[in-house]
């Protein structure tokens, strides 16, 4: 990439005669914007594309688009987003039942897909960029890892690395990948040590079904997202670690292999408001903080059914569990509801409405928690535990 990109310029500049190589080059729109097709890319679901997109890609200059008309662009390596470039699709899916068909748009790595995520996102020293790795984005897209075999190695949908600033996902949709479907990790081999992405905007973006986590976030401080759901996937729908001073508003994790929101050693705020849980595995929300200085406030949220625990409910799980935690935990509203699957069928659950055991500071002062075992327990070793005179339990 760079300033200078064949074509960019020579559409811009009336001086001189333009060169062969200029004139076959591809040119994007006056509105920065460079169509996948005009570097050779198919879209036709059938032929390998990867070249194509990375061509358009590394044309642009700060600010450009690359554009995916419809049509399903398939790939056999990663595609690098370079800082400051947008990649945009045509249709970002949203829930869909499974067994429903599979889109026929969008990016869809092929069986033999080789690398460690469907796209990456790398910070500046990772990535060799001439400048700072800020504000990647990608809009309107899914990317559906449904042929990558199951017993391959894990790929993710989407992983940013390293020192990355302000990293925009809008109306995306990460399907059947069989690794983490959104993943932002360290760069360990930053001089000031390990850095890994902050200031995070998502919204209306789903992730579905994955071979492991949801969504992992390792320290990806001062973030917002909204409206983002996670739905089926092998691990927690949610691993979030270190992520302080960040909101998180209307987000979902239903059906995970095992917790639906898994909270590790923040400092600072997180708030988490009008965010709810469905027949997670194990606990809905469960806390683990050993930094005094992290706080976590829930407002309206609602943990529904979640301790499925295999169907058979039990186990111990709860729908919020703070265990081991010197963190401050706050809710009020709080709605935790026990109940059997749609149906009717297998054990209801949970366990436990609320299960607070060796922690430092938990307040519930209003809403209704409901266990099928116990409403409310206290685990012992707890320096401060209190409901609030209008909880209902």
């Amino acid at each position: 990439m760079g300033s200078a990109a064949a074509g960019v310029l020579a559409a811009a500049s009336g001086a001189g005669t333009a060169s062969a190589a200029e004139e076959a080059a591809p040119t994007p729109t006056d509105l920065g914007w460079h169509d996948v097709r005009a570097y050779g890319a198919k879209g036709d679901g059938t032929t390998d594309d990867t070249a194509a997109i990375q061509k358009a890609l590394d044309a642009c200059e700060p600010g450009n688009t690359v554009y995916l008309p419809v049509g399903q662009y398939r790939t056999s390596a990663p595609i690098r987003i370079p800082p400051a470039v947008t990649l945009q699709g045509t249709h970002g899916g949203g829930e869909n039942e499974w067994g429903t068909p599979d889109p026929e748009f969008g990016l869809k790595p092929l069986p033999g897909f080789t690398g460690e995520a469907v796209v990456l996102i790398l910070d500046q020293l990772k990535g060799g960029y001439s400048r700072p790795a800020l504000e990647p984005r990608i809009f309107q897209l899914t990317i559906d890892g449904s042929a990558l075999p199951r017993a391959g190695a894990e790929v993710d949908g989407i992983r940013a690395v390293g020192q990355i600033q302000h990293v925009q996902l809008r109306d995306v949709q990460v399907r059947k990948v069989t690794g983490i479907g959104i993943n932002t990790t360290y760069n360990t081999a930053v001089p000031k040590g390990p850095q890994a992405p902050f200031c995070l905007h998502f919204e209306r973006v789903s992730v579905l079904w994955t071979g492991s986590f949801g969504i992992a976030l390792n320290n990806c401080t001062d973030s917002v997202l909204q409206d983002v759901y996670v739905l089926g996937c092998n691990g927690a729908g949610w691993w979030i670690a270190g992520t302080g001073n960040s909101t998180f508003t209307n987000c979902r994790a239903e059906w995970s292999g095992k917790e639906g929101f898994l909270l590790k050693d923040w400092s600072g705020v997180m708030q988490f408001t009008g965010c709810s849980t469905d027949r997670n595995t194990y606990d809905g929300i469960k806390v683990e903080n050993k930094d005094g200085r992290g706080i976590l406030q829930l407002s309206g949220c609602r943990l529904t059914r979640d301790g499925r625990n295999g169907g058979q409910g039990g186990g111990g799980y709860a729908g919020l569990k703070v265990v081991n935690s010197t963190a401050k935990v706050l809710a009020d509203g709080l709605l935790v509801t026990a109940g059997n699957d749609d149906d009717g069928a297998q054990q209801a659950s949970p366990a436990y409405g609320v299960s607070v055991a060796n922690s430092a500071f938990t307040v519930v002062g209003s809403g209704f928690v409901d266990g099928v075992e116990t409403d409310w327990r206290d685990g012992g070793g707890n320096r401060l535990l209190k409901n609030g005179a209008v909880l209902s339990v």
